[in-house]
C-alpha cells in the first residue's frame, strides 16, 4: 500500500477523466467551489501517467475512453494507492464491468447525463470515506499503547465498514454473493465458504474456495459429506440429485495443493425471525477459528443477512416487471433493455449481434377454431421449443400478441440464420399436443444484423428485422427470411 497523508477534506487532489472538454470543465466547475486541487484529462495515457507521478485522493473516471479501457484508469490509482476513492461513470444504466470496478475497489458510479448536485454529493462521501478510512488506519498504526486486541478489533471494525461499502453498488444477487464470500474467506481464514439460500421462489448455493478453483460437483459433494442442522433449509434430496443450483466462484490464484476440509462452521442468516439460508466457512481437517473469530462470524452472518434478503426481494421485483405472465419469459421492455446492452457491447467489442422477430403463421385461425386457452397454450409451447434451441447467452422475448424477439449476442447474420432455420424446421415437425388435440402450426421469422462499427440506432435494427419477417410472410411463411 502506497498510503498517502490525511488532508483536510477542501485540500483532497481530485482528477476528473473523460473524452469530452466540456465534461471535463463542467465537473471541475462544479467541484472548484469547495476543492482547490483538480486537474482533468481526455485521455487513459494521459490520467496513467498523472497518477503515477502525482497521486489523487478521488479519481473520478469516464469508462469509455479512446485510447484505453476505463478500467485501466482504476488500475493504475489502485495500484499506487489501494486508498484512493474511485468514482465510475458510465453511459449505461447497469454497469456491465461491475465485477472488475468491484475487484479494485470501485464503490460508486454515476450514470450520464450527469446531475451537477449528484455529482457534488458522490464526491463529497468519497473524500470523507478516504478521510475517515486512512485516519483510522494511521491511529491503528500510531497507537503504541493500544494493546493487540484492541488493535485487532479496530482492524475488524474498519474492515467491516469497508465491506459495507462495497455492497452499496446496485448489485445483483450473484455479485453480493461473489463478493460476500470472498470476504468471508478473507476474514475467516476458511478455505472454502459457501452460502446458500432458500427464499421467496429461490433456492441456490453460492461457494468460493480461498484459492483455485473447485467444480459445483465438489461443492455438492462437501456439503453432503458435511451436512450440518443448517442445510436441513435447503432440501437435500434436491441437492443430491444435483436439481438445487450451486454457482461456485474461483478463488485467489497459485495457491497450495488440495487439503482436507473438516466439519464447517455454519451459521444461520435470519431477517426478523425468518431463517433465509446460512453461511458456512470450512476450515483445514482438525482446525477451528478461535473464539474471537467465531463472533466476528456472528457478526458477519448478521450484517450479511438483510443485504442478501434485499438482493432476493429487488430481484424479485425485477422479474416480476421484465417477465410476461403468460410465457414466463422476458417481457417487452426486457427485450429493449437487453437489445440496447448488446448493441453497446457490440460497439465496444467491434463485434455483431443479431435481432430475430418471430410470428405464428394464422395465429387468428388457431384462436377461432380452437379457442384463447389453447392459443395461449400454443405460445407457452412455442417459447419452449425455441429455448430447446436457444444456445446460451441467446434471449427470447415476448414482443407482443403472437410475435417473439430473439436477441443472439456475438452472432453474424449467417449464424443468426442458421439457429432460425433450426427452430423453424422444430417448430414445423411435431404438431402441438393439447387435450388430445393435435394442432400443427408453423412460423415465420425475420433475421437482421447489427455490426458493431455500423452504430446503427436501434429502432433501424429492429425495422429491418420487421422487414425481414414481412418478406417470410409474403413469400409464403413457415420460413425465415434475412436483410439483404
Amino acid at each position: 500500500m502506497n498510503m498517502q497523508p490525511v488532508t483536510r477534506p477542501e485540500e483532497s487532489r481530485i482528477l476528473i477523466v473523460d473524452d469530452e472538454v466540456s465534461i471535463c470543465e463542467f465537473l471541475q466547475e462544479v467541484l472548484s467551489r469547495t476543492y482547490a486541487h483538480i486537474d482533468t484529462c481526455t485521455t487513459a495515457g494521459e490520467a496513467i501517467a498523472r497518477i503515477g507521478s502525482t497521486g489523487y485522493d478521488v479519481v473520478v473516471a469516464d469508462l469509455k475512453l479512446p485510447d484505453q479501457w476505463g478500467m485501466e484508469v482504476v488500475r493504475a490509482a489502485k495500484q499506487r494507492d489501494e486508498f484512493t476513492e474511485v468514482i465510475v461513470v458510465t453511459g449505461y444504466a447497469s454497469m456491465d464491468s461491475a465485477s472488475d470496478a468491484i475487484n479494485l475497489g470501485v464503490t460508486s458510479y454515476l450514470t450520464k447525463p450527469l446531475s451537477a448536485e449528484q455529482f457534488a454529493a458522490q464526491v463529497e462521501r468519497a473524500v470523507a470515506s478516504r478521510v475517515f478510512h486512512l485516519k483510522s488506519l494511521l491511529l491503528m498504526d500510531q497507537s503504541h499503547q493500544v494493546t493487540p486486541e484492541v488493535k485487532s478489533h479496530l482492524r475488524d471494525i474498519t474492515n467491516l465498514y469497508y465491506f459495507s461499502r462495497k455492497l452499496m453498488l446496485p448489485l445483483e444477487v450473484p455479485e453480493i454473493m461473489r463478493i460476500v464470500l470472498d470476504e468471508a474467506n478473507e476474514r475467516f481464514g476458511s478455505l472454502l465458504c459457501v452460502v446458500g439460500v432458500h427464499f421467496l421462489d429461490f433456492c441456490e448455493v453460492f461457494a468460493m474456495p480461498r484459492q483455485g478453483e473447485m467444480a459445483p460437483e465438489q461443492v455438492r459433494d462437501t456439503i453432503l459429506a458435511h451436512w450440518d442442522a443448517n442445510f436441513d433449509i435447503l432440501d437435500r434430496v434436491a441437492v443430491e440429485k444435483g436439481d438445487t443450483p450451486v454457482v461456485v466462484y474461483n478463488g485467489r490464484q497459485d495457491g497450495p495443493g488440495e487439503r482436507l476440509l473438516g466439519a464447517p462452521q455454519c451459521l444461520p442468516m435470519n431477517v426478523l425471525g425468518q431463517t433465509i439460508g446460512f453461511v458456512a466457512a470450512f476450515f483445514e481437517a482438525g482446525v477451528a477459528p478461535d473464539a474471537e473469530r467465531g463472533q466476528f462470524m456472528y457478526v458477519f452472518a448478521s450484517m450479511i443477512s438483510s443485504i442478501v434478503e434485499h438482493g432476493y426481494r429487488d430481484m424479485q421485483a425485477k422479474l416480476q416487471a421484465r417477465t410476461d405472465s403468460l410465457t414466463g419469459i422476458a417481457n417487452h421492455r426486457m427485450f429493449h433493455e437487453t437489445l440496447e446492452r448488446e448493441m453497446a457491447r457490440a460497439d465496444r467489442y467491434g463485434r455483431s449481434v443479431c435481432l430475430g422477430l418471430i410470428d405464428i403463421d394464422d395465429f387468428k385461425k388457431i384462436n377461432d377454431t380452437h379457442g384463447h386457452l389453447v392459443g395461449d397454450a400454443v405460445l407457452i409451447d412455442l417459447t419452449r421449443r425455441i429455448a430447446l434451441q436457444n444456445r446460451r447467452g441467446d434471449m427470447v422475448a415476448r414482443y407482443g400478441g403472437e410475435e417473439f424477439a430473439l436477441v443472439m449476442p456475438d452472432t453474424s447474420l449467417d449464424g443468426g440464420r442458421t439457429l432460425a432455420d433450426r427452430i423453424c424446421r422444430a417448430v414445423a415437425a411435431k404438431p402441438f399436443s393439447f387435450s388430445q388435440k393435435q394442432i400443427p402450426y408453423t412460423i415465420s421469422i425475420g433475421i437482421a444484423e447489427y455490426d458493431g462499427a455500423s452504430s446503427r440506432p436501434k429502432d433501424a435494427l429492429i425495422g429491418d428485422a420487421d422487414a425481414a419477417l414481412y418478406a417470410s410472410k409474403q413469400r409464403g411463411k413457415n420460413r425465415v427470411s434475412v436483410t439483404s
